[in-house]
């Protein structure tokens, strides 16, 4: 018993000086953050990089890339195969139909989407409604690709055998389109410019109930938002906020003296290093935030919710910072972090999946690729930005894997690298 009571005695004043520690601890971390906080605005260069550069390159994106409601409209020629007389098949008796495809043209000519050009072998008059009638010309779809080959147009509308017939039995009728897939990021503006002048169509000839008519493809871009703008910034937002991170980081390491505070003053390895995640963390919340504003203002298309957006940049951004204070406290000089740097961000951007698919890779690439961090990126905001996904799955805890052994080897290796006085 009087054993008993002595331990529970010493753990008793071993407590208070524990929460001593803690407090003493605490307050460094505090005092340090604080220094890295001064220094990083004292640095103006790096504040311009992490806070200004980023929501710059999507300003300037969005500057640059058109949205729909201001783009130029679209050349296009129309085929028809279309017939204006109807064989009654109870009476083999000749009727006259509505000719719907004129009616079709009249809608293009309407529309602001689409710029239908003259043949080029008639000398039309100003007024004349230009189109070619595959009954008459054998050679119309021939001439209308030779166009499509030689860049006059971008898209051929074909208005196929019987449509007016279906439409004048009440019956649903049928647009064709032929988008020029060489330019893959504008197909979707194409076909988009084409529901516009059928929404016409349907509106002037009061057809609206027989058609089932699809906006867009099922997970594109809809009309309103610039699908090249969308596009892009699935690519860049992740290369900026990983990359951006690793710039920022690289050398708050190597470009210090830490032998001279640990010799001075009571701070402890582990608080140096922390006090550094810490404050490049709360950069990369701003940045982030900074980030996601700036696209939302400049026409993003969501359709997850803005909190997944902002932890699936948030997670990636930990792992470039990660990786960078890695490279710092692994490097001697500031030419040999930049060195590491610029060979693996090469090496992470190559192996992506960006630019080659990773299912086409040699299978031990493809085992690296799915180690680094920027061959998760896609998949993960794809999922959000178009699909409506949550950032949890299995992108995610890959990032939080690697992030987590990235932060572990820094503490280790910043722990037993030697320095010299």
């Amino acid at each position: 018993m009087v054993l008993n009571k002595k331990k529970e005695n010493k753990n008793q004043g071993k407590r208070p000086q524990i929460l001593t520690k803690q407090k003493k601890s605490l307050f460094r971390m505090l005092k340090m953050i604080k220094k890295e906080f001064r220094l990083l605005w004292t640095d103006k260069f790096n504040l311009f990089l992490a806070l200004i550069l980023p929501p710059g390159i999507v300003l300037l994106m969005a500057a640059t890339m058109s949205t729909p409601a201001s783009a130029t409209p679209i050349e296009c020629v129309i085929v028809s195969y279309d017939s204006n007389t109807f064989m009654n098949p109870n009476n083999f008796t000749e009727s006259k139909l509505d000719n719907y495809s004129r009616l079709y043209i009249n809608a293009v000519n309407k529309s602001n989407r689409l710029d239908p050009i003259l043949p080029l072998e008639e000398n039309a008059s100003a007024d004349y409604i230009p189109f070619f009638n595959a009954s008459n010309d054998i050679y119309a779809m021939e001439t209308a690709r030779n166009y499509l080959r030689d860049e006059l147009i971008v898209v051929i509308i074909v208005i196929p055998s019987g449509f007016s017939e279906m439409l004048s039995l009440g019956l649903p009728g049928m647009i064709e389109c032929i988008p020029d897939s060489s330019k893959i990021m504008k197909i979707q503006d194409n076909l988009n410019a084409v529901q516009d002048s059928i929404k016409i169509f349907l509106a002037d000839n009061n057809l609206t109930p027989q058609f089932l008519l699809t906006g867009f493809e099922q997970f594109a871009i809809p009309e309103g938002f610039s699908l090249e703008f969308n596009f892009m910034i699935s690519f860049i937002l992740p290369i900026m906020t990983f990359g951006l991170a690793m710039v920022l980081t690289i050398l708050v390491v190597v470009k210090e003296k830490p032998i001279a505070r640990l010799l001075l003053t009571p701070v402890q390895r582990s608080e140096i290093l922390l006090s550094k995640y810490l404050t490049y963390i709360g950069v990369l919340v701003a940045q982030t935030s900074l980030l996601i504003g700036a696209a939302l203002l400049n026409g993003l298309y969501i359709v997850g919710s803005l909190f997944d957006l902002f932890i699936a940049l948030f997670i990636l951004g930990f792992n470039g910072i990660a990786l960078g204070l890695l490279i710092s406290s692994q490097s001697k000089t500031k030419t040999e972090a930049n060195q590491y740097f610029f060979m693996s961000f090469i090496v992470i951007i190559i192996l992506s999946g960006m630019f080659i698919p990773i299912g086409a890779m040699p299978l031990y690439l493809q085992v690296i690729a799915w180690v680094l961090p920027l061959s998760h990126s896609g998949p993960m905001l794809e999922g959000i930005l178009t699909k409506g996904k949550s950032f949890l799955g299995f992108d995610f805890y890959c990032l939080l894997a690697v992030g987590v052994v990235l932060f572990i080897l820094s503490f280790i290796i910043f722990y037993r690298k030697q320095y010299e006085a």
